[in-house]
């Protein structure tokens, strides 16, 4: 384990320097990203201007909801990058140079890239925290839980969905869009759909388990809901896991034969 920590943590090191060495755009996207995020809260902010709760959350829990949801997003997105890129490197073979280092393979092409974008979410997520007054250690402590399990869903969601051009061949676009709809539904109270849609809710998307859970522990707080959300987060993880290396039997070689350092 210190072992893969100790590679990680080069990894990211190298990461975060590459993704932050054009500061002008490094900022530009900060920026508009925060931007972006406070304009779709402002919507919900009206939403309950007119309505007091949608099947009984309100206002401070969608904030609550949008600090756990953007922050878990921004940490993929920061810490794991490389995910974003996995479909297109199946495809073109990219993953070649990678496998020539005795290191660990999924763990090395996730760490990858730090996308630039994640620090905005971040920075909504700490706006969130700030504006919803959720400072109280107990309440900070499960709103970072939430977002680290929140990040390991987008992750592992992540790496199942860019795997399938192993099966499937040049699906980027797919894999891209269901990423992406895992995301807006994270935004979304889980509890507004029923029947068939809010199983899907926790399993194909797993919108629910990101937020939904954490959220309903910030409420009030419940070791079932605390078990429910690490049993899941650990479920879709091994399932990543397992659909990564399962597809890599499938692989086909590009050739290509670079280095990485």
């Amino acid at each position: 384990m210190r072992r893969y920590l100790s590679f990680y943590f080069a990894l990211l090191r190298t990461s975060l320097r590459a993704s932050i060495s054009k500061r002008a755009a490094f900022l530009t996207e900060t920026l508009l990203m925060i931007a972006n995020n406070l304009v779709f809260f402002a919507m919900w902010w009206i939403f309950f201007r007119q309505f007091q709760s949608i099947e009984g959350w309100t206002l401070d829990d969608m904030i609550a909801l949008t600090a756990v949801g953007v922050g878990a997003y921004g940490l993929s997105l920061v810490f794991f990058g490389g995910t974003k890129s996995m479909a297109q490197m199946i495809t073109s073979g990219d993953i070649d140079p990678f496998m020539t280092q005795p290191k660990s393979l999924l763990l090395h092409i996730i760490a990858s890239k730090s996308r630039p974008k994640g620090w905005g979410h971040l920075a909504t997520a700490g706006i969130m925290i700030g504006i919803g007054g959720l400072t109280s250690p107990a309440t900070l402590a499960l709103v970072f839980l939430g977002q680290l399990t929140g990040c390991i869903v987008f992750v592992s969601i992540a790496i199942i969905a860019h795997s399938l051009p192993f099966w499937l061949g040049a699906v980027e676009g797919l894999s891209k869009k269901y990423c992406d709809a895992l995301f807006l539904f994270a935004l979304y109270p889980t509890n507004i759909y029923s029947g068939m849609l809010q199983l899907l809710m926790f399993t194909v998307i797993p919108a629910g388990v990101i937020s939904f859970i954490p959220v309903e522990l910030i409420r009030s707080f419940s070791w079932h809901y605390l078990a429910w959300l690490l049993v899941s987060t650990a479920a879709i993880s091994t399932v990543a896991i397992f659909t990564f290396y399962h597809g890599l039997r499938r692989y086909e070689s590009g050739n290509q034969f670079g280095l990485r350092r």
